[in-house]
C-alpha cells in the first residue's frame, strides 16, 4: 500500500488512479486501525466521496492509528488552546515529507532552504516539521514566551545572501507589522508563507490590508498563502495570499451541508487524503469552505458554534491573553450524521472495547 502511494505522490497523480487508490486504502485501513473498524460499518463504499470521513475532534479521544499507538516515532499535537489537544501518531514520514515539498513547489517554485521563521520550533508541531523539512537552516525569531522577535529577524534576513523563505502564521505576521520597522528588500525568489485563518477569531486581521503590509515590508519577496492541519498530511497552497487554494493530486476537498451532509458547493470541509497512510484518510473538520469549478478550494471561515482552533490561534494566545470566559465543552451534541461514522458511547471507565 505504501509502495503503490509512494508512486502516484512521487509522480505528482500521474501513476496510479485516485478512486481506486483511496478505496484500497480505507479497506486497508479497516483492517489495521482498530478504532476506525468500530466506527466504519456496513459495506465497503464504491466510490470515493463514499468513504466516512472520521470528525477531527476525535483525534482527541482515540488513537486512531494503523498501528499499536506506542509505537509512534512521530507524534503531532494540535494547538489545544481551545480544549484537549489532538494526537496524531505516525510511524514515518516518508509520504507527509514528500508530498509537503512536491506540491508546495509545484504551486509557489522553489522554496529557499534558508531564512527566518515567525512559526515557533516545538517538537510536536507539524507546521514547524513541515517548515524545516523545507529549509533546515531556518532560524526561529518567534515563540510563545517571547513572541515576535522583529530586529532580530530583520538582522537576520540583512545578513542573509540570495533568496529567503520565511514562514509564520497570520497573527505573527501581524505582531511583527505592528513592530513598525523599515523596508527591507529581499531577493527574488524569496517567499514568505502566510499561515493560519483570519476569520472566526477573537482579533480579526484584514488578509489584504496584511498581504500589502508584508509586500511593502518585504519587497522583492512572493507572499503566498498555505493551509492545512495536524490530522491531514497534506497541504494546500495559494500562490499569492487572498487567492483560492490549490489541493495537491492526491488529495481531495467535499463540502457538505452541516444539516443534511450532502455534497454541497459550500458547506463543511471533507477531506480525503492519500498522504495519511497510518491514519484516518478521511476526516471532517469545523472549516467552511467553497469549492470552485476549477477544484481551488476557498475558506470561508469556521462553522458557527466550533470552537477556534489553529496554530494562529496558538500566536493569538499568547501575544493578547484572553479575557477569562466560561470555556466550551469540546463535546458536541451529536455527531454529525453525514460523517456515516458510528461514535462509540463513551462512559466514565472508558470508551468500550
Amino acid at each position: 500500500m505504501k509502495a503503490a502511494l509512494h508512486r502516484f505522490i512521487a509522480s505528482y497523480g500521474q501513476d496510479g488512479d485516485f478512486e481506486a487508490l483511496a478505496l484500497a486504502l480505507h479497506q486497508h485501513q479497516r483492517s489495521t486501525n482498530p478504532d476506525l473498524a468500530r466506527m466504519a460499518v456496513g459495506e465497503a463504499p464504491a466510490r470515493w466521496f463514499d468513504i466516512p470521513a472520521v470528525p477531527v475532534w476525535l483525534f482527541r479521544v482515540l488513537p486512531l492509528t494503523a498501528f499499536p499507538p506506542e509505537q509512534a516515532v512521530v507524534v503531532f499535537r494540535t494547538s489545544g488552546t481551545t480544549g484537549g489537544r489532538g494526537v496524531v501518531r505516525l510511524r514515518d514520514t516518508t509520504l507527509y515529507d514528500l508530498g509537503a515539498r512536491a506540491h508546495a513547489e509545484r504551486v509557489v517554485g522553489p522554496i529557499p532552504n534558508q531564512g527566518g521563521s515567525l512559526v515557533a520550533r516545538l517538537a510536536d508541531s507539524s507546521l514547524a516539521h513541515m517548515c524545516w523539512s523545507f529549509a533546515p537552516a531556518l532560524r526561529p525569531f518567534f515563540d510563545l514566551e517571547g513572541g515576535v522577535d522583529g530586529a532580530g529577524l530583520r538582522a537576520w534576513l540583512a545578513a542573509l545572501s540570495g533568496p529567503v523563505f520565511v514562514p509564520g502564521t497570520a497573527f505573527a505576521f501581524a505582531a511583527l507589522l505592528e513592530q513598525g520597522p523599515l523596508p527591507l528588500p529581499l531577493a527574488p525568489g524569496s517567499v514568505l508563507m502566510v499561515t493560519g485563518g483570519f476569520k472566526g477569531r477573537r482579533v480579526s486581521v484584514e488578509e489584504g490590508a496584511l498581504a500589502d503590509g508584508l509586500r511593502a515590508l518585504f519587497p522583492g519577496a512572493r507572499v503566498v498563502g498555505e493551509y492545512g492541519m495536524s490530522e491531514l498530511s497534506s497541504q494546500l497552497w495559494s500562490a499569492e495570499v487572498g487567492e483560492p487554494f490549490q489541493p495537491p493530486p492526491w488529495l481531495r476537498v467535499m463540502p457538505v451541508d452541516p444539516g443534511t451532509g450532502r455534497p454541497a458547493r459550500e458547506g463543511l470541509l471533507r477531506f480525503f487524503d492519500l498522504a495519511s497512510l497510518d491514519t484516518p484518510m478521511a476526516i471532517e473538520t469545523g472549516d467552511l469552505g467553497e469549492l470552485l469549478p476549477d477544484g481551488r478550494l476557498r475558506l470561508l471561515g469556521r462553522h458557527p458554534g466550533a470552537p477556534l482552533r489553529g496554530c494562529s490561534l496558538t500566536v493569538e494566545e499568547a501575544l493578547r491573553p484572553p479575557v477569562p470566559t466560561r470555556r466550551p465543552s469540546p463535546w458536541p451534541a451529536r455527531a454529525p450524521a453525514a460523517t456515516r461514522v458510528r461514535i462509540p458511547r463513551w462512559t466514565p471507565t472508558g470508551w468500550p472495547g
